[in-house]
This record gives structure tokens, C-alpha cells and sequence, in this order.
């Protein structure tokens, strides 16, 4: 505890106490507050007790206006919450603009007050806005798909339920008899899944550029759908994103180990529905396993001693662990693992370096923690590593539009040897395509590309570059492999 002779006074110009400013975004976060001085309409800056301030565009002059008592209004959305006077006092430049003080001379602004207004109003929009009625805008059809996916899913609930307690608890054989009606549920209604998929990705896709509509259909989807899907961990994880970001090093995992996660045979079943639909993972992870495996068989054979490769968000990096399990390695091996994910990193680590040491010196695995700006600025993070055989981004470029994609291949393959190869996976374009899945039903936006829109990322490259674009076998995701000349 201070004394009171300890307590420091203000120095210079601080000596004038004024009153507390709060900046105006974050303290009314929902509705941004605007003010109306002489008629015109700025976007508030920051409130006291005593005076507020707002940004102008850089061509406006007020040096005319410089204490002069001018009409003002502050507003929340279309709702008066203040009218008064004031001077303008200071004008200070601020990120290409001006900043406008203005000191109040009639009236004063209850801070308190305001925030409770804002919270009323706010409250006020989100009930309406959350009970206002799109539903019209949703397709007719759309609604027709979405209740047979529901009455589906309703179905294999009951029925499972229904097998639960019939067999009881004490049945000896009970856990391998649900696995086995779970998994033939899934298998049938994996068929009609795919059949309604591919007719809400159709109509989805009519809705072009109808944003209002999209975002009516997306809504009806996660309201209706989304929920009957929760129950299965695949689904839970990839829409409610507990790392922060879509498509995390687990989803992955559920993908590779098709174990049937859950406590009942309903969720069970709706986990294994889920990793189905993104076989495409597991599929991907073992092109990319057999490229490693091709690319340094073919560089022994050319008597090469060692073999580099870096992978690019590499997430739990299975593909390295099954590679380095196959024995004995056609050359020794150097991976760098690269992730903005700390805990992917940990586990990729822990999976792979038994296989290290098991192989006393034939293999090297190093992870680097780069965060994503990291990833697109490659140029800069790869002057950390030696040039490299193989470079390999199979989850990356689905987020990321043509041009950063195009300069994520260019530095890429820029950091490649002579000879070297580069490997770019993303999702592709289809009338099968998983679009609609992961969009509209799990709240994933991922770019989609057809083969010539793959082939386009290689546009910076050197003409000579081999290229070629492999489809894997779901039809769901296609890799892009680049070869550098010797």
C-alpha cells in the first residue's frame, strides 16, 4: 500500500487531468458508433466523459472549424444515443487521415449509459436477426435433400439404440457385434450419403454468386443437418475447430486410424460416416508415403549418399512414420517437418523418432514451428535449410487463392536441387466433389481446382520444368508433381 506522498502527480502536460478516453470499436464491438458533426458522418474514434474523436478523410480541412461550436450527434447504427455541442480543439494525422478532437459544450456523455444502450440495441439485432425467416431463399429441392439426410441419420439412430438394448450389458460378445452392425449401417448408408451429396452440391452450385441465398441454404444446413452429424467425433472436431483452424493434425489422425471412436453405436457410426467421406486423407498420405519411397530408391540407384526432404504443413507427418517403419532404407534420409501447430509437431516427433533411432543414423527428423505467414513468405523460412530433393505441401495450397499459390510453387521449387521434385496436393473440382461437405455442413471453406487451374500455379516456373497433375483414387483430391532439370 502507497502513502499518500508516494503517489506521483502528472508531469508537463499531463498536469491537466482529463477525462478517461476508451477507444469506440472496443468498447461497443457489436454496432460501430458513428458521429454527425455539421451533417456529415464519421466513424468514432475514441469517447470520454468530456469529448469524442473521429477520423476524416485526409482531403478534409478543419482548420476552418478550429473552435468553432459545432452541431453533433452520436449514433448506434440509425438510433440517436447522444446530441450536443462541442469545439474542435486538436487536429493530429493518423494512418493517411486526420484524427479530430472535439471537447463538448452542451451536455455529456454518460459512458455507462451508452454501453447499456449498445448492449440493448445489440441484443435487440441478434434476436432479430437470429429469428428472421431466410428459409424461403433455401431451394425447394435443397430442402427436400437435407430432410432425407435427417430421416437417414434419424433411422440408423433408432435402429442402433434399438440393437443396444437388446443385447445388454452383459452379452460377452456385445462390443464385436455393434462394431459389426455399425460398420454395415455405415456401408449402406454411405451409398445414399454420397447420393445426397452429390445432389446438394449440385444445387449449391446453381446458387453462384446469389450471396444472400448461399448464405440462407448454409444457415438451413448447420441448423438442420450439422447437428444430427455432432454426435460422431470426426464431424464434432472438424466444425467446431478446437485448435483454432479446420482440418487439424487429429481430424487427419481419425482419417488414418479408422478406429471407431465413441461411447455409443449412434456415435460410432456417425465417426465412421465422417472418416468415409475423407478416405481422400489416408489416400493422399500413402501416394505421398510411395513418392518418398520412389524418389530415394531412384537417387541411390544414381549413387547418391543422402536425401533431403521438407514437408510443408505437415501435420502429424504419418506419411514419414509408415516410410521409415519399412526396412532397410534404400539411403540415408534427412526430414525437416514443418507446422504452425505446436502440438502436430510434438506428435509427428514422437512418432517418428523411435524409427530414428531404430535405424542408428540412417535417418535424421528435425521440426520447425513456423506460423502461417511463415508458410507463404517460403522464401525466407526454406534459407534455413539446405536445398532440398523433395518438397512436398499436400494440405496447404487448398487454402490459398491462384495468386499466393502461385508464388507458394514458385518458392518452393526455387529451394529444390537439381533434379528435385515438388509435390503440391489440393482438393479438386467434381461433380463428386466434397465441396459441399465441408463448406455447408462443417463450416470448412476450402479452394477447389480442376486439373488446367492445378497446372496454372506452375505458371512462374522455368518452361522445361516436367509437370504433371495425379489424380488419387477417390477422385476427391489430386496431386501436382513438379521435376526440377538436372
Amino acid at each position: 500500500m502507497k502513502h499518500y506522498e508516494e503517489l506521483a502527480g502528472g508531469e508537463g502536460r499531463r498536469v491537466f487531468y482529463r477525462a478517461e478516453r476508451f477507444d469506440a470499436k472496443t468498447l461497443m464491438k457489436s454496432i460501430s458508433p458513428v458521429v454527425n458533426v455539421d451533417n456529415e458522418t464519421f466513424d468514432l474514434f475514441d469517447i470520454s466523459m468530456s469529448g469524442i474523436s473521429f477520423v476524416s478523410p485526409e482531403n478534409s480541412s478543419w482548420l476552418d472549424e478550429m473552435n468553432r461550436d459545432v452541431p453533433l450527434k452520436l449514433k448506434l447504427g440509425t438510433t440517436e444515443i447522444f446530441i450536443g455541442n462541442g469545439k474542435i480543439r486538436r487536429i493530429e494525422p493518423h494512418e493517411n487521415q486526420h484524427k479530430i478532437a472535439i471537447e463538448l459544450t452542451k451536455g455529456f456523455l454518460d459512458i455507462q449509459k451508452i454501453l447499456e444502450q449498445h448492449d440493448d440495441l445489440a441484443l435487440q439485432h441478434t434476436i432479430s436477426s437470429g429469428l428472421s425467416d431466410h428459409a424461403h431463399l433455401v431451394p425447394g429441392e435443397y430442402k427436400q435433400a437435407i430432410g432425407d439426410a435427417v430421416y437417414m441419420l434419424r433411422s440408423a439412430r433408432e435402429l442402433l439404440e434399438k440393437v443396444e438394448k437388446d443385447l445388454g450389458r452383459n452379452d460377452s460378445r456385445g462390443e464385436d457385434r455393434i462394431k459389426d452392425i455399425v460398420l454395415a449401417c455405415e456401408e449402406k448408408a454411405l451409398e445414399q450419403w454420397r447420393e445426397i451429396s452429390k445432389t446438394c452440391l449440385k444445387i449449391t452450385q446453381a446458387l453462384d454468386g446469389d450471396t444472400l441465398a448461399i448464405a440462407a441454404t448454409k444457415r438451413y444446413t448447420e441448423l438442420l443437418l450439422t447437428p444430427e452429424l455432432m454426435a460422431g467425433a470426426s464431424w464434432n472436431r472438424a466444425y467446431m475447430k478446437p485448435l483454432g483452424y479446420p482440418g487439424d493434425y487429429q481430424v487427419m489422425n481419425y482419417a488414418y486410424n479408422l478406429v471407431l471412436e465413441g461411447a455409443t453405436a449412434y456415435e460410432k457410426f456417425c465417426h465412421r460416416l465422417g472418416t468415409s467421406t475423407g478416405e481422400f486423407i489416408a489416400t493422399r498420405m500413402t501416394m505421398t508415403k510411395q513418392m518418398i519411397a520412389s524418389l530415394s530408391s531412384r537417387a541411390s540407384a544414381k549413387g547418391q549418399k543422402s536425401f533431403n526432404v521438407a514437408s510443408l504443413g505437415c501435420g502429424p507427418a504419418q506419411e514419414v512414420a509408415n516410410f521409415l517403419k519399412s526396412s532397410p532404407l534404400p539411403i540415408s534420409i534427412n526430414f525437416t517437418l514443418i507446422d504452425q501447430d505446436h502440438d502436430a509437431l510434438s506428435y509427428a516427433y514422437k512418432s517418428t523418432y523411435p524409427e530414428v533411432s531404430r535405424l542408428d543414423g540412417k535417418a535424421s527428423v528435425k521440426c520447425l514451428h513456423a506460423t502461417f505467414l511463415e508458410f507463404l513468405a517460403t522464401g525466407k523460412l526454406f534459407k534455413k535449410l539446405d536445398k532440398q530433393d523433395l518438397i512436398y505441401a499436400v494440405g496447404l495450397a487448398d487454402y490459398l487463392g491462384a495468386k499466393r499459390g502461385t508464388k507458394l510453387v514458385t518458392d518452393l521449387y526455387a529451394n529444390l536441387v537439381p533434379g528435385g521434385t515438388l509435390l503440391i496436393g489440393c482438393m479438386r473440382t467434381s461433380d463428386e466433389s466434397l465441396s459441399w461437405q465441408v463448406e455447408y455442413v462443417c463450416d470448412w471453406t476450402l479452394v477447389h481446382r480442376d486439373e488446367q487451374e492445378m497446372l496454372e500455379l506452375t505458371k512462374e516456373l522455368e518452361t522445361n520444368a516436367k509437370r504433371e497433375v495425379v489424380v488419387d483414387s477417390t477422385g476427391h483430391c489430386h496431386l501436382l508433381i513438379i521435376t526440377k532439370p538436372e
